[in-house]
């Protein structure tokens, strides 16, 4: 059921802060978010993080292969746009 107010109501309440009539509470007009979940497993540190990720330096030419691969579709972008 929808509670329609006429106009000096809807000015009273907005000068007033109180809630319309159907029985909600105000907030104060204050934007609430919802709280969102905090990520369950962090890593302790940055190096082991890009272990987990598989990002780290490699002292040969072995990511070479994978920059280059011609049936890879960053490849054929950097071939085409760059």
């Amino acid at each position: 059921m929808t509670v329609r107010m006429n106009r000096s109501e809807v000015s009273m309440a907005k000068k007033t802060g109180s809630a319309a009539s159907n029985g909600k509470k105000s907030n104060g007009g204050a934007n609430v978010t919802p709280k969102l979940p905090e990520i369950a497993k962090q890593p302790r540190s940055k190096q082991q993080a890009a272990n987990e990720a598989g990002m780290f330096l490699r002292t040969d030419d072995s990511w070479s292969a994978r920059y280059f691969d011609a049936s890879d579709l960053y490849y054929m972008d950097r071939e085409l746009f760059g």
